[in-house]
């Protein structure tokens, strides 16, 4: 057995005081009359107090120790130090404390053991202690919770052993023997490397205790210590030589930290971080991480993918290093106002690929430290720029159908959609609509530059589109087909452009277009144009579906506005001729309601009508009759010929005799109106007509010249002439305005003024039967100087 340890004289005790001081616990060091000798940085920082002259016994009260009650000061002699001033050892006693520097109070583990000197007389004694606050409250913790829960903090247990200069063990404290398993008996004397590993004995004996031994230091050295049981438990070691006067080395004093615990976390760490790459590696997300100065620390293998950079080469670099500046200055204020905020963002960023900008949804949030301190910036980003397309899109369809419905005026209508789509779409839009005029009619213009409109309005104007172009428009409508052309197909390629006046318009040559029919229930209305919005970039295949789309409601809206028109105009005429027929058949009713009252009062007179009387009654009776007749057979003819079921029966006549045969009819009529009536024709017109029909013609046109000439000549023609048949019926009335002699050959329209009374059928009618023949009717006329209808039949058949 060795002889106990003796207090170092003075003046040997500083390097020992040195390697106390910078200990992870606290220790004081009493002598045998009870006066406090040392007091190392950590007990001082621990005991919130420094040293003091106070006794021992007076301890208690001066540093506020008190039991494990809280409330009870710790009896003097009951004190650590005590028993250890008594020669007993104390391990890990429950000391309470409590003072002005700590009023919330602290849990202490107090060892203490005395200090012999070579005699065996107790000369003193030395408490180690630990703060174990938190270890204390979360056991009370747990008990409190039946052990719900478990302890918050690991109590890392300090093992101390002192070696000789030839490496063996001289003393070892209570926790090492605790801990390892072993009696002190046992241990002392050996050389503490053979209670390693043999591979940990090794590096001991090898590396370490060399240099050891030579600079009479060492810090965290990693060993394998084996306990009694053959567990080996992982530690840190550090130490410092002790040396006399003469520099020669005395002892040293290691103090062993069990680190097992922290290595199985390690180690079980760094098989979490490399599940978790593993994981984010095969995630379909982007992730990254970046340091405080905004440095990449890490990036899955889709960031790689999509960036065509690998994790090694952007180590370390800015977001600068890796994408476009416009792009960087983004990422870079969202990333420092994350850091300095400390607050997790949901954000979308625009981000480069290899086919343009793509949009992210990025979520980043800061990665903090025990103190609430960011050390890292974490981001995980989707794609989600289909899903912004497709929300741009229905958002842009939503606003196009406001603004086809706002209006029934195509032209305005069509020139606020045009204007939603720029610049989304196009950077200029035309719609064309189909007339009868012109092939497609520019109806509405919108460029991103208002004054390059008003060109391309004016260049369309002076230059129509050319009907026979193979491209753009023309083609679009022709086929019924999209087109989507490199360059603005159709519509600047005229030699035109090169005039130095629409050198505005010139800056659209190069950019992709696109020409969509408008298209509504098989019907072709126009085409929609449009040029790209950027320079050297095709419409994808899902623009082009956009603008079917946007084309296909433009024109369900242009069909509607003529629907709309048409039925406006299809009631207006119902109302009106359902007010002209009303009149039209009261006036024969009402005539010969008159005569039958005349009739009634007559044969109640005992005086009998004059048969003259009766006679001309007889006459007025058949004259309205046949009115009403006439009416009818108008309103039957109507409905036939509007619903073109026009029955022709052919055979071969003479259209002289037939209008011989016609003026006959009339010659009373002609005579009662007044008009001087002469029939022109130098030879028999032969060909296949419904005689019938032929006979209705002559008689409306003549009709309607007796209404509206009354009182002056009449002059009918009937001639062959080059292969055709022409009738020709000329008066000399109140002729027909300009304006109207465009309508007057539709329904319920009449050829002169309202006052003229008629059904308004008679040239509508007339019209149908001619073009059942083939042929065609128009009017030449002048208000006040009467009116010509000429009518042209084809195919005269030889006689």
């Amino acid at each position: 057995m060795y002889p106990p340890p003796r207090i170092p004289p003075p003046g040997h005790g500083r390097l020992l005081d040195a390697v106390l001081a910078s200990m992870g616990e606290g220790l004081l060091v009493a002598d045998e009359h009870q006066r406090l000798v040392f007091i190392n940085p950590k007990g001082e920082h621990i005991l919130g107090m420094g040293a003091t002259d106070a006794p021992v016994s007076r301890w208690p009260r001066h540093y506020g120790f008190y039991l494990p009650d809280q409330l009870t000061l710790y009896p003097p002699e009951r004190l650590p130090m005590s028993r250890a001033l008594r020669g007993e050892t104390v391990n890990r006693a429950v000391v309470f404390l409590r003072n002005a520097s700590r009023p919330a109070g602290t849990w202490l583990h107090v060892s203490s053991s005395p200090v012999h000197d070579l005699t065996g007389m107790v000369r003193g004694g030395v408490s180690v202690f630990s703060d174990v606050t938190d270890i204390k409250r979360a056991e009370d913790a747990a008990r409190e919770g039946a052990e719900k829960y478990r302890s918050l903090y690991n109590n890392t247990p300090v093992m101390m052993q002192s070696i000789d200069s030839r490496g063996r063990l001289i003393s070892v404290s209570d926790y090492w023997l605790d801990t390892l398993g072993y009696e002190r008996a046992e241990v002392l004397g050996r050389e503490s490397v053979e209670f390693l590993t043999p591979e940990s004995r090794r590096f001991a004996r090898e590396v370490v205790l060399p240099e050891y031994f030579k600079t009479g230091a060492c810090r965290d050295v990693p060993y394998q210590i084996v306990k009694k049981n053959g567990e080996v438990v992982d530690v840190l070691l550090s130490a410092i030589v002790e040396r006399n006067a003469a520099g020669k080395m005395v002892r040293s004093l290691a103090v062993l930290i069990d680190v097992t615990e922290r290595k199985r976390a390690e180690e079980a760490l760094q098989e979490s971080e490399m599940r978790l790459r593993a994981i984010l590696d095969n995630a379909p997300t982007v992730f990254f991480l970046l340091d405080t100065q905004e440095r990449f620390l890490f990036v899955n293998r889709e960031w790689e993918r999509l960036f065509h950079r690998t994790r090694q080469e952007v180590a370390g670099k800015l977001v600068f290093d890796v994408f476009p500046r416009h792009i960087a200055e983004a990422l870079h204020h969202a990333n420092r106002d994350i850091l300095q905020s400390r607050i997790p963002v949901q954000r979308e960023e625009r981000l480069l690929h290899d086919d343009g900008i793509h949009v992210h949804l990025t979520q980043k949030f800061p990665l903090l430290d025990a103190a609430g301190a960011a050390y890292a910036l974490c981001g995980i980003a989707t794609d989600i720029t289909e899903r912004k397309r497709a929300e741009v899109s229905q958002r842009f369809l939503a606003e196009a159908s406001r603004e086809l419905v706002a209006s029934l005026d195509p032209a305005t209508t069509l020139q606020r959609v045009a204007e939603l789509a720029v610049p989304l779409l196009a950077e200029l839009c035309v719609f064309f609509v189909r007339t009868d005029t012109v092939a497609l009619l520019p109806v509405a213009v919108a460029d991103r530059s208002p004054a390059r409109a008003a060109s391309v309005r004016e260049f369309l104007r002076r230059h129509p589109l050319v009907p026979e172009s193979p491209h753009g428009p023309i083609w679009a409508l022709a086929t019924g087909k999209p087109e989507v052309s490199d360059v603005p197909q159709g519509l600047l390629d005229a030699g035109a452009l090169e005039e130095e006046r629409w050198a505005e318009v010139r800056t659209l040559q190069g950019r992709s277009s696109l020409s969509v029919p408008l298209q509504a229930r098989g019907h072709i209305l126009g085409v929609l144009y449009l040029v790209s919005p950027e320079p050297n970039r095709a419409y994808s295949p899902e623009e082009l579906a956009l603008t079917e789309e946007l084309a296909r409601r433009a024109a369900l809206a242009m069909e509607n506005a003529q629907l709309y028109f048409s039925a406006q105009d299809s009631i207006r005429a119902r109302d009106e001729f359902l007010s002209i027929a009303s009149h039209e058949l009261k006036t024969p009713l009402t005539s010969m309601r008159l005569r039958v009252q005349q009739m009634e009062s007559a044969l109640k007179s005992p005086r009998p009508l004059p048969p003259e009387k009766v006679e001309r009654m007889l006459e007025v009776f058949g004259t309205q009759l046949q009115r009403l007749s006439n009416l009818a057979d108008h309103l039957l003819d109507v409905s036939r010929v509007h619903e073109k079921r026009i029955d022709l029966r052919r055979e071969e006549l003479d259209l002289v005799s037939v209008a011989r045969h016609v003026a006959g009819h009339v010659a009373q009529q002609l005579e009662q109106s007044g008009c001087d009536f002469k029939l022109v024709s130098s030879a028999p017109v032969w060909g296949r007509w419904d005689r019938l029909r032929m006979e209705q013609v002559m008689l409306n046109l003549l009709t309607n010249a007796m209404k509206y000439g009354e009182g002056h000549p009449i002059r009918m023609e009937v001639t062959a002439r080059e292969g055709r048949a022409r009738i020709t019926v000329e008066d000399h009335g109140v002729g027909i305005p300009l304006e109207a002699q465009g309508r007057i050959f539709d329904r319920f329209e009449r050829a002169a003024s309202l006052s003229y009374g008629g059904l308004g059928l008679g040239l509508f009618i007339t019209r149908r039967v001619i073009e059942a023949h083939g042929g065609s009717i128009h009017v030449e006329s002048e208000p006040g100087q009467g009116a010509r209808f000429t009518v042209e039949l084809p195919h005269l058949a030889a006689h």
